[in-house]
C-alpha cells in the first residue's frame, strides 16, 4: 500500500489520486501550519479590582504623613475600609495584599497618632 500524500514514483504526477479508504483525508486551508481549531470556551472576563483596599492603603498612606493632626480619625476610617477590602477579597479572590497592607499602614497612623499625643501630654509643663 503507497501513501497517498508523496507523488507516484512511476510518473503519475498528473493524475489523480484517490485516497485509500480509512486513511485520515487532509485539506489544506489558507495560511500556515494546521487548521484552527474551534475555542470551546470563550476566555474568563477580568476580574474587577478591589476598590476598597486600594481606598485603604491611600488612606494609610495620607493618615501617617498627616498623623500629627488628624491621622488618628484617618487610621480608624480607613482600618474600617481595609478590613471592609478584606471581607470583599475573601468573596472574589482579588485585593488580598492590598487590604492586609492598608490595614497595616492605618494601625501605623494610629500608633504615631497615640505617640504623638502622649509626648505630646509628657512634655507639657
Amino acid at each position: 500500500m503507497s501513501n497517498p500524500y508523496q507523488p507516484d514514483p512511476y510518473g503519475g504526477y498528473g493524475q489523480q489520486q484517490q485516497p485509500h479508504y480509512g486513511q485520515p483525508q487532509y485539506q489544506q486551508q489558507p495560511g500556515y501550519g494546521y487548521p484552527q481549531q474551534p475555542q470551546p470556551y470563550a476566555p474568563a472576563p477580568a476580574p474587577l479590582p478591589n476598590s476598597a483596599a486600594t481606598a485603604s492603603v491611600v488612606l494609610g498612606f495620607v493618615g501617617i504623613l498627616t498623623s500629627c493632626f488628624y491621622g488618628g480619625f484617618l487610621g480608624l476610617i480607613g482600618l474600617g475600609v481595609g478590613i471592609a477590602g478584606l471581607n470583599k477579597s475573601n468573596q472574589t479572590g482579588v485585593g488580598r495584599n492590598a487590604a492586609i497592607g492598608g490595614i497595616a499602614l492605618n494601625v501605623l497612623a494610629v500608633l504615631i497618632s497615640i505617640a504623638i499625643v502622649v509626648f505630646y501630654l509628657s512634655v507639657k509643663p
